[in-house]
């Protein structure tokens, strides 16, 4: 931001005295004026500080794709990667079949278990993955599939 001491202290002065002859006109004291003075001070400087210490960033010169970095501002060529974001929702949305869940109990234990048993609930379950698709997924042997699978259907049978 361009900040004019100059120009913005006379037209914070002319505001000033302007609100002085009103505040004595509504019967306030001089020490009541010079509080509320005060605190318009403050609120001046603030905005001084902002300005002098915020760049703008020139959109436009963003926007277009010339490829000539010498234009681009300063802070756009340093905070590039903070202007974008990566979708992982699909990361954390994963297991949001779990939250669907409305018996309270069955809820803990699913939550409960680890990842990678929520993992293969979920291929199970949701997916609807066999356990020849599960096992080459996860690089193990189909028994050791089918043992997970029956250790979790022990964990849960009490809940269906």
């Amino acid at each position: 931001m361009e900040w004019n001491n100059g120009r913005e202290r006379a037209l914070f002065e002319r505001e000033q005295a302007q609100k002085r002859k009103e505040y004595l006109a509504a019967g306030m004291t001089e020490e009541q004026i010079e509080i509320l003075r005060n605190y318009d001070e403050e609120w001046y400087r603030s905005r001084r500080r902002e300005a002098e210490h915020t760049q703008r960033l020139n959109v436009s010169v963003f926007d277009e794709d010339d490829g000539d970095d010498e234009t681009q501002n300063p802070l756009i060529k340093k905070f590039l990667h903070s202007f974008s974001i990566e979708d992982k929702h699909w990361e954390e949305d994963r297991f949001a079949w779990i939250e669907q869940i409305e018996d309270e109990k069955l809820y803990c234990a699913i939550s409960s278990l680890s990842k990678g048993d929520k993992e293969l609930l979920t291929k199970v379950m949701y997916d609807g993955c066999t356990q020849a698709e599960i096992a080459k997924k996860f690089r193990l042997n189909q028994s050791s599939i089918s043992r997970k699978i029956a250790h979790l259907k022990k964990i849960l049978k009490n809940f269906l």
